[in-house]
């Protein structure tokens, strides 16, 4: 007997009591119906703690079912360029027709009658079929630069183009619209709410894809609460921070974080549609999750800068590099020439210092010819703030805002070893002990009748 095509949806840091509180509430109906029919895990993630309690290296540890200690993935990026077979690998190799769709930190494929979408970070990649480039384009830049974007019309147009012939629903369109009225009408803010039309978006495009091409694994990766819970989860229980929350953050913040899981439990309706349509069964994981972050209470909470255009001041240091990738929040990877040429770079990017302090840290990337590099100020600065920045060959006070930006929030919101991993079977069932995050991609495999020699995890019995 052919087993059923899988959707694996992979919804980044999602909290399992988070899930459980507002399911038994009933504000998530559709997450309801997924518990209700599938046997429930709790995962624990690969690494218990910083620094290797990160999503770009327990999802990649979740893909391949190898652990960090043997895998040695640290950087956003790192797992494009790797050999370790992934569960997507091997079923390409047993004539399986798969589907990646932005799952985080992946080397690509390139197959007939399969789909490649690289994450946003991933500019090593290339998508796969070719008509989805345009897509590809269209993410990274909105990912990458976030609210620093800047759309010409001509992009514009060539995005609602691409779009209209590959799956925008009327609804997508109406939400979209409605978000642009209330960010010009709202009392309060409400733009946070953006990255809610981007899964919309993302979602649409996935199911034209699957649809056409029709795999027999598919994988649906969405960051947006992560995000959220990251910026606004002093909201959601204010009495775990010190410092204390405003009324009108209070009315403006106060539920983001349930929005978020309220949007997820959105596409996951459309989900069930799309995967009923051929008989799909639905796998749920979030490789690790979030809880309360209070490590940088009675300091003004951790903040965040970015260049406003990262390339012009790194000209105006004199630093010389071959190329830049914007990665997660506020660092960038440059790519050299050669040592001499880092070497050089290096020394430039050490000299900028806020208040004393070295405003960049930098460190060696995966290959010799990388360097990673970002803010490392967390601290609230006020509008005048200054710094001291090289220009012709001297240092020269500037002020900071007028090079850099500040992102959306602080941080408060942190990483979790637990995680969730549900399985739709039909029946409800909840293993008592935690499963790790290893494994997911034997159980995945065990589902099409395949097993693995490599993969360190062990097929799930659900049934």
């Amino acid at each position: 007997m052919t087993a059923p095509p899988v959707i694996l949806l992979e919804f980044n840091e999602l909290s399992p009591q988070l899930l459980d509180r507002w399911i038994d509430a009933g504000d998530l109906p559709n997450f309801k119906r997924l518990r209700d029919s599938s046997t429930i895990c709790v995962t624990e993630a690969d690494e218990l703690g910083a620094p290797n309690l990160e999503p770009w290296i327990q999802w990649y540890s979740l893909h391949t079912g190898l652990p960090f200690k043997e895998h040695g993935v640290f950087r956003l990026s790192e797992g494009a360029k790797l050999t370790d077979a992934s569960v997507w690998d091997i079923l390409l190799n047993h004539g399986m027709r798969v589907m990646n769709f932005s799952s985080m930190n992946c080397r690509g494929f390139d197959q007939p009658g399969s789909v490649f979408l690289p994450d946003p970070w991933n500019d090593q990649q290339a998508v796969s079929p070719g008509d989805l480039a345009p897509f590809g384009v269209f993410l990274k830049k909105a990912i990458q630069e976030q609210s620093n974007a800047r759309w010409g019309v001509a992009e514009l147009a060539g995005l609602t183009k691409f779009l209209l012939g590959h799956g925008l629903r009327a609804s997508t369109v109406a939400a979209a619209v409605s978000q642009v009225v209330s960010e010009k009408t709202s009392k309060v803010p409400v733009s946070w709410k953006r990255v809610h039309i981007l899964d919309r978006i993302l979602l649409d495009v996935f199911a034209h894809y699957y649809e056409r091409e029709r795999p027999q694994f598919a994988t649906f990766f969405s960051n947006s609460t992560a995000h959220l819970q990251h910026a606004y989860w002093r909201y959601l229980e204010p009495a775990k921070f010190s410092e204390p929350v405003s009324d009108t953050d209070s009315a403006a913040y106060g539920d983001a974080v349930k929005y978020g899981y309220q949007a997820m439990d959105l596409l996951l309706e459309r989900m069930f549609e799309i995967a009923g349509k051929r008989g799909a069964r639905l796998m749920f994981a979030t490789a690790l999750s979030q809880q309360a972050y209070t490590a940088y209470e009675g300091r003004g909470g951790r903040h965040y800068y970015r260049p406003h255009d990262v390339a012009s001041l790194l000209r105006s240091m004199g630093v010389t590099y071959q190329a830049i990738q914007p990665v997660m929040a506020h660092q960038y990877i440059l790519t050299f020439a050669d040592a001499q040429q880092k070497a050089e770079a290096m020394k430039r990017i050490d000299e900028p210092h806020v208040n004393g302090r070295q405003l960049f840290d930098s460190s060696d990337g995966h290959t010799p010819q990388n360097l990673i590099f970002g803010s490392q100020v967390y601290a609230a600065l006020p509008p005048d703030q200054m710094f001291t920045l090289r220009m012709n060959s001297e240092l020269v006070p500037q002020r900071f805002f007028d090079h850099f930006y500040e992102l959306d929030a602080t941080k408060s919101g942190g990483h979790h070893p637990d995680g969730c991993f549900w399985v739709q079977t039909g029946e409800h069932r909840r293993l008592s002990d935690k499963v790790s995050i290893l494994d997911v991609a034997p159980t995945i495999l065990g589902h099409f009748g395949l097993t693995s020699e490599v993969m360190r995890g062990r097929q799930l019995q659900l049934n």
